[in-house]
């Protein structure tokens, strides 16, 4: 009889995991979740700001099309773009833009600069700057108004 109860208590097993184990277990996801969520995140902010600089691009092609048939960037008004690029909200030179598809344009008086500047999600404002010697101009701010005035003076650099 004593044989019978030494070998059931040697074949029982416990079925499950320690607390060891288990901190163990949330400490490697903690450590990777640490690691892998401020990437993801900066990733997010790369690829919205991306999108704005790509939608000031397409507007800077926009104008360059309206500006060879007069060499005036003065034509490239908000009426004239949205004939030539329906996909975009166009705004004046005062209004600011909100997000990547309403962007804010503005000519000179004496039509020899054009910008505009595109507001990422990210919160950053992108700014380009056309100028009749086919020069480009860019520019980026996370604290100013975003409009196309707002291009005309802060576009300064040759890249973003």
């Amino acid at each position: 009889m004593n044989r019978e109860i030494k070998d059931q208590g040697s074949s029982k097993k416990d079925g499950g995991f320690t607390l060891i184990e288990v901190m163990v277990v949330v400490l490697i996801i903690g450590v990777l979740l640490a690691i892998g969520v401020p990437t993801f995140l900066g990733a997010r902010e790369r690829a919205q700001d991306r999108s704005a600089q790509s939608s000031a691009r397409v507007a800077q092609s926009a104008a360059l099309i309206v500006y060879t048939d007069d060499a005036d960037f003065r034509d490239a008004n908000v009426s004239a773009l949205r004939a030539s690029e329906p996909g975009f909200t166009w705004l004046s030179a005062n209004a600011a833009s909100t997000d990547d598809k309403r962007i804010s344009i503005a000519a000179r008086s004496n039509g020899t600069e054009w910008g505009a500047a595109a507001m990422s999600d990210s919160g950053t404002c992108f700014y380009i700057r056309l100028r009749e010697n086919g020069s480009t101009l860019y520019g980026s701010s996370s604290s100013a108004s975003c409009t196309g005035n707002s291009a005309l003076s802060r576009a300064r650099s040759s890249e973003w």
